[in-house]
């Protein structure tokens, strides 16, 4: 009786650490089985915010390109207006040859009057026939003393052999025997016109000379009154020449 107590008792333990086991390993699969889902479905959220970054690194790129396209689209039609307008103001461009057009005190981004001048060589100057270079215009006379004394600075001007630019120094109304006989003295080579009638000053009014104008294209761009010596000039007006020819 005994043993059969023994063994029936043996059987119940052994059933109940089969159970507990059971149990565990039954635990123990359900935690995999979490961290398993768990883990997966972090990577993909993860994914997921990375997707939606690159499409909005995306849209952000398209957004700026359309913006480059647009400023593009916009500068266009500024240039088109702009050069309609230079057109439009050469058209109506006075002309001492013909006494036409409005004589009035010139300033910077005025158009300049065209004239043609009879130079002390012989040959004429005509300063449309030059409106795609830089021209220094001066205006001077043999008894001006600043006049005189910056003009070597336009020798050396030329003397730079600058591709693009030319100059002329119209001569305000003294007679021809002076104006040739000042310039067989002085030995100068650069171009010297003559005006006689006042014609060519007339269209460039001013209160005093040396009175010298930069002209970009046709456009008036620096004007001087007055003058220092010859190699301040130089200087200063080749720096607004070169400026001009950028």
């Amino acid at each position: 009786m005994k043993k059969i107590l023994t063994i029936m008792l043996t059987a119940v333990l052994v059933l109940t650490a089969c159970g507990k086991e059971e149990t565990v390993e039954s635990g123990r699969e359900r935690i995999r089985e979490e961290r398993t889902e768990a883990g997966g479905e972090e990577p993909a959220e993860d994914s997921k915010k990375e997707s939606d970054k690159s499409e909005d690194a995306g849209k952000e790129q398209k957004s700026g390109e359309d913006e480059k396209d647009t400023g593009k689209q916009t500068d266009e039609p500024a240039d088109s207006g702009a050069s309609a307008e230079a057109n439009e103001s050469f058209s109506d461009r006075a002309n001492a040859d013909t006494w036409t057009g409005s004589i009035k005190e010139l300033s910077e981004g005025d158009v300049a009057p065209d004239f043609t001048a009879e130079l002390v060589n012989g040959s004429s100057f005509r300063l449309s026939d030059h409106d795609d270079k830089v021209v220094l215009i001066n205006f001077w006379a043999t008894w001006c003393g600043p006049c005189v004394r910056e003009m070597p600075a336009f020798e050396m001007l030329m003397n730079d052999n600058m591709d693009g630019f030319e100059l002329v120094c119209v001569n305000c109304m003294d007679d021809k025997d002076t104006v040739d006989s000042f310039v067989k003295d002085a030995g100068y080579g650069f171009n010297i016109a003559y005006d006689t009638d006042g014609r060519i000053e007339t269209y460039y009014p001013t209160d005093g000379i040396p009175y010298t104008l930069i002209v970009d294209h046709g456009i008036i761009s620096k004007i001087y009154v007055g003058a220092m010596d010859a190699e301040t000039q130089y200087r200063e007006y080749k720096a607004a020449i070169e400026e001009a020819m950028r």
